[in-house]
């Protein structure tokens, strides 16, 4: 768990490629997240890509953000495989 100013501090440092690759970012509470943060005027008004938005995954529960994030890693692992095969 962590604060708004951890969550786009790991936004930042993925799309400044300081964090190379683009890792699942899971965030808690639907309601409360888009109730709080309108995403969609952040990609309208250019503070986030689509493609940054795209990364925000929203799960009201534990089970439901463990699903999403064993997902993610597995899809990451999946991207490192390809691309040391086409080394």
């Amino acid at each position: 768990l962590g604060t708004c100013d951890e969550l786009f501090e790991i936004i930042t440092l993925m799309q400044t490629g300081k964090i190379p690759r683009k890792l699942p970012i899971i965030l808690i509470g639907k309601k409360f997240w888009n109730d709080c943060i309108n995403w969609t005027a952040f990609v309208e008004y250019g503070m986030i890509s689509e493609e940054d938005a795209s990364q925000l995954i929203f799960a009201d529960s534990a089970d439901e953000a463990f699903a999403h994030l064993t997902a993610g890693l597995e899809r990451i692992e999946a991207d490192d495989v390809s691309s040391q095969q086409t080394v």
